[in-house]
């Protein structure tokens, strides 16, 4: 079935009348020549018969705006994300726009063409770009190409290298490492692994928390605690395994979010390990499933509404000029919580 875009040729040739007529209708303009009121009801009708949608772009020539706003996911698979398009996808259509959703698949050039198509062809008034990519940190050309005429908010791409000079909201990663790692210490244990996903922004800073709160409170991280793995169920199981085959394993895991701690769960139970009982697991994020996976997963919470309500409220502010007091560019970052299930318990003796 062939389903062809209408046009403003169309409404102009079924209502009878002429195509910049047509334009002054639908846009509300001026006319030195008055437009009857028959002519406009007779147009407007016509439009919405054929189901006549104005081109984003052409709108914003006309000055408006799209009614757009642009989303471009490090990847749209990611469980974390998922949860977020669908706030930020809802917090917009409650200001009167909808969402153009732009998968980078974590290339840095995907998510430059997908701004380009979105800002400069005037699809978009204004874009989110969310999670960190294959970038190099200290390569200051991304972000300066991605945010050139400042309609550009970062979201949950750590508070340092993935920023700068960009507008931005985050969770506090320092405060949410803090937290899950005092949990752990107060039920006794010492013996804490992390693993590293290998990435910049949000994953890196709670690296260096994890490494920080290790040093000040026991004197360092233990060899081979923090290995190397893909930030994914299957990166999670694997560097789990790892962890509880070493000679002197952990007791704790703090997994850098809730999809790595999930795959440390399943190794634990294919291993015969008993969770809580003998090792105790902390994810971040605080994803759905978290809840209902067994043991249910105990782990550091995202505001996600919040997040989300705050990025488009920051981006609608831009899109709108306001002018922003010193300092620039505005850093929001919301609070995290430990939210407490039963996958946690008290060191064991051994």
């Amino acid at each position: 079935m062939n389903h062809r875009i209408i046009t403003i040729r169309d409404v102009a040739e079924r209502a009878g009348v002429s195509q910049s007529t047509v334009s002054r209708v639908l846009n509300s303009s001026e006319t030195q020549i008055p437009i009857s009121q028959e002519t406009r009801e007779r147009v407007q009708r016509v439009a919405e018969e054929l189901g006549y949608r104005p081109h984003p772009g052409a709108r914003a020539l006309s000055g408006k705006g799209t009614g757009l706003l642009g989303l471009i996911m490090r990847e749209v698979n990611d469980p974390f994300f998922a949860e977020l398009i669908e706030v930020v996808s809802n917090v917009a259509k409650e200001e009167g726009y909808d969402l153009v959703l732009g998968n980078a698949k974590r290339d840095p050039e995907n998510a430059l063409a997908l701004r380009d198509w979105m800002l400069d062809l005037r699809y978009c008034d204004g874009l989110l770009l969310c999670g960190d990519l294959q970038e190099s940190a200290e390569d200051h050309t991304f972000l300066a190409r991605m945010g050139r005429d400042h309609r550009l908010v970062s979201v949950s791409r750590g508070s340092k290298q993935l920023v700068r000079n960009t507008p931005s909201v985050d969770i506090d990663n320092r405060k949410g490492v803090f937290l899950a790692l005092d949990y752990l210490a107060q039920l006794g244990h010492r013996r804490i692994a992390c693993m590293n996903a290998g990435r910049v922004g949000d994953l890196w800073e709670r690296l260096e928390a994890y490494s920080e709160f290790m040093q000040d409170r026991f004197g360092g991280v233990p060899e081979g605690y923090v290995p190397l793995a893909e930030n994914s169920y299957k990166g999670g199981y694997e560097a789990a395994r790892h962890l509880l085959s070493l000679p002197t394993p952990p007791t704790a895991i703090f997994a850098m979010d809730d999809v790595m701690a999930i795959g440390a769960l399943g190794a634990a139970v294919d291993m015969g390990w008993a969770v809580p009982g003998d090792l105790s697991i902390v994810g971040f994020d605080d994803m759905e499933v978290a809840s209902y996976v067994r043991p249910a997963l105990t782990t550091v919470r995202q505001p996600m509404e919040e997040l989300g309500r705050e990025a488009v409220d920051l981006l609608l502010r831009m899109i709108d000029g306001e002018v922003f007091s010193d300092p620039w560019p505005p850093h929001l970052f919301l609070e995290p919580e430990l939210i407490i299930r039963d996958s946690c318990g008290p060191a064991p003796d051994k």
